[in-house]
């Protein structure tokens, strides 16, 4: 093995062969082991070509952005370095700092409690919600709680509904309308589907849940004495990484990028993890809404493989917290993308951008990331749908994948009644 970007010959040499535009590539410890081998001309072809087509309709070759490599060699790169208005390929980077934050496996725990005791179905006191953060507390959760709260023979609330801590409901942050939200769910009412949660409705709930409530929805930034009815688990970090990647939801990634700390949080954390200069990942937010939220094509690469590293001690996979093509739909539903392709979608008015892997049988798993800029979403999309369809054919595919990015379990179902775990019956 040889190190790439650590003298100034080996740039000058894929320069020469066509693989690098011209640029210094700074030293980067992650690329540092990308073998030298001469490139495979067709796949360089298949993507220069796809520039030149958009150079044909109008948009300028120094807008677009791509970087395609192996594990351990890389295959071509057009603006490699350049940071790029990046959409949601900056759920990329939240995916990666939240499980820097926590372990794929932790769950926000929310409690319920009561102030008086339970007589004849009546909670004599309010009933407290003391919220725990769960980033994806929505109406399915809420009733399955109120069923849960039913079956420890709970049917109406006498005094109020009490929120206190961090607690949302629908991606609302204000506590009060999380609690009347909440009071809507125990009643058995799910909110309506909105352009934010197009992609995250509620799945139908064979529960039913008819908790009545007669006092008034109050918020207390500390929770009244009580005694506690059950707990409620969210669904673990993966699973909400992977509904809000398949769904590519903003809310999520906003509640789980401000529980981070923010975006400059954020960034310090996957500068740090991946090695990438910060000059290629610039941040606002962690959703990707606005053009100032940037990153360059090879900083998308260097984040997947991060966050690959993180889960696999877990014993999790990309494939557990992204969409894989012909298993999972969202915003890849209509996409034809090569089989067992894990990847992110990101869009703008102005932006189209994919990034990912695909399994192939000539050279393993092949890293990629687009970022196409201008009017033309859909067909950018359909360019980038067929250059990776090209790919495959040059290269083989597996369709089943690789052992190392087959999804290692299934995502939890919103509203489990397996999530709560009930603390008393008998107060």
């Amino acid at each position: 093995m040889l190190q790439l970007f650590s003298t100034g010959l080996i740039p000058l040499w894929l320069n020469t062969v066509g693989v690098l535009t011209p640029q210094t590539l700074p030293p980067l410890s992650l690329f540092d082991l990308l073998r030298i081998n001469p490139p495979d001309a067709a796949v360089t072809e298949i993507w220069h070509a796809s520039l030149a087509r958009f150079s044909t309709q109008g948009f300028s070759p120094t807008a677009q952005g791509f970087w395609l490599q192996t594990q351990d060699q890389l295959l071509v790169n057009h603006n490699a370095l350049q940071p790029l208005p990046a959409a949601s390929l900056t759920k990329v980077a939240t995916t990666l700092g939240a499980l820097k934050t926590w372990s794929p496996h932790h769950t926000f725990i929310t409690e319920v409690r009561a102030t008086g005791p339970i007589v004849n179905g009546v909670l004599e006191g309010d009933l407290v919600i003391v919220g725990g953060g769960d980033p994806l507390f929505v109406g399915p959760e809420a009733i399955s709680m109120g069923y849960s709260l039913n079956q420890m023979g709970i049917q109406k609330i006498a005094g109020n509904l009490v929120i206190s801590g961090p607690f949302w409901m629908d991606f609302l942050a204000d506590p009060i309308q999380s609690g009347e939200r909440l009071r809507q769910g125990f009643k058995g009412q799910i909110y309506q589907p909105t352009e934010e949660n197009r992609y995250t409705q509620p799945p139908p709930t064979p529960l039913t849940a008819n908790l009545a409530i007669s006092g008034a929805v109050q918020w207390r930034p500390y929770p009244p004495q009580s005694r506690g009815l059950l707990r409620h688990r969210s669904l673990p970090v993966f699973a909400l990484l992977k509904q809000m990647n398949v769904n590519s939801n903003n809310a999520l990634a906003e509640a789980l990028a401000t529980a981070m700390g923010h975006a400059p949080i954020l960034v310090a954390q996957v500068t740090a993890a991946t090695g990438v200069p910060a000059d290629e990942i610039r941040l606002q937010n962690g959703s990707g809404l606005g053009q100032d939220n940037r990153l360059s094509p090879r900083a998308v690469v260097a984040l997947l493989q991060g966050i690959q590293r993180e889960l696999q001690p877990h014993k999790l996979t990309l494939a557990d917290v992204f969409p894989v093509a012909n298993r999972d739909l969202g915003t890849i539903e209509e996409r034809q993308l090569p089989a067992a392709a894990i990847v992110k979608t990101g869009t703008l008015w102005n932006v189209s951008a994919l990034a990912g892997v695909i399994p192939t049988q000539e050279l393993g798993p092949v890293w990629f990331t687009v970022i196409n800029r201008g009017e033309n979403i859909e067909g950018f999309r359909q360019e980038q749908d067929r250059i990776l369809q090209r790919l495959i054919q040059r290269l083989g595919t597996t369709p089943g994948g690789t052992a190392g990015l087959r999804p290692s379990r299934s995502t939890p179902a919103l509203g489990d009644l397996r999530r709560h775990q009930i603390l008393s019956r008998n107060l």
